[in-house]
């Protein structure tokens, strides 16, 4: 017993002392050394790994100085993750997973620094996503969860801030799109995928009390294209969501020029996302017949809404 009791007592020590290496690792590396990093052009040093350093720079994505967070780590991973390909596919669903946990750190509140580490994780998130359209690595569960819970994410959250001078882009809307297009057009996105999205980015432009100004109608509207130019797409849902907007610009005006500012918003939202749309359809060199469906009916709807 006395022997059992002190070779516990060593593997608990051994597995104490190893088990905050990785920790001190991330809180001792100064900025200085991931500013250098990111200066040497994100060559991983001898002894390291991308995906390791990619879970150190975790705190990163937290961090109120745009440098970190968006030139050091968001950089990295997509050096790392969609450039160089260098993040094995085991390790990226380890990623999945930690950048999927940090989306609930003060999901709900509005106005603290905490959203800047679920805004740039979803943005991270977005590089996994387009990993998986060029080199898809995720089984069939995988992505279903995965899209459920950028989905899930982009309703739940509340800080809409876009851009501040000091601090840099918050911009949850549009890093949430950013990953949702990516998985629209995955293999992973079935056809009534498109209806959950439509209502997702309804519901996101009826949380804004304001009309979008840093270019968040132009990145819903890429995610939103990515579904709408697929084969399968369910065009008659997207027409259906485009006669709503008809129906809500008609309201707005309805009672002559004295207007409540959040419908307001809420339908000049609805009509730059429209327009933005409508663009992106119409420059494309190999356009779908779902998509010149949906473009036919968004410049309907525009033209409607004039």
């Amino acid at each position: 017993m006395p022997n059992r009791r002190w070779l516990l007592a060593v593997v608990t020590l051994a597995g104490w002392m190893a088990a905050p290496a990785t920790i001190s690792l991330a809180q001792t590396r100064a900025p200085a050394d991931w500013i250098a990093l990111a200066a040497g052009g994100f060559a991983v040093p001898q002894g390291a790994t991308a995906a390791g350093l990619l879970v150190e720079m975790n705190p990163l994505l937290a961090s109120a100085d745009p440098r970190l967070r968006d030139e050091v780590a968001y950089s990295a991973a997509e050096r790392w993750i969609v450039r160089d390909a260098l993040v094995a596919p085991d390790d990226l669903r380890r990623l999945l997973e930690l950048w999927s946990s940090n989306l609930d750190d003060g999901l709900g509140s509005t106005g603290d620094d905490r959203v800047f580490k679920r805004s740039f994780s979803a943005l991270c998130l977005s590089l996994i996503a387009a990993r998986e359209v060029t080199a898809p690595f995720l089984r069939p569960e995988e992505g279903r969860r995965f899209l459920d819970r950028m989905l899930d994410y982009f309703g739940r959250e509340r800080d809409l801030r876009g851009f501040e001078p000091d601090r840099g882009w918050i911009h949850t809307p549009a890093h949430t799109a950013d990953a949702l297009k990516f998985l629209a057009r995955g293999a992973h996105f079935a056809p009534a995928d498109l209806g959950r999205l439509l209502a997702a980015l309804r519901a996101k432009i009826e949380a804004s009390e304001s009309v979008f100004v840093w270019g968040e109608n132009d990145r819903m509207a890429w995610a939103l294209h990515a579904a709408v130019r697929r084969p399968d797409a369910e065009t008659a849902a997207f027409e259906a969501w485009t006669a709503r907007w008809i129906d809500d610009h008609a309201a707005l005006w309805a009672g002559g020029p004295q207007v409540d500012p959040r419908r307001f918003a809420r339908v000049e939202n609805g009509k730059q996302l429209l327009r933005s749309l409508a663009a992106i359809l119409s420059m494309e060199r190999t356009p779908t017949g779902s998509g010149e469906t949906a473009r036919m009916a968004a410049v309907t709807a525009l033209a409607r809404m004039r």
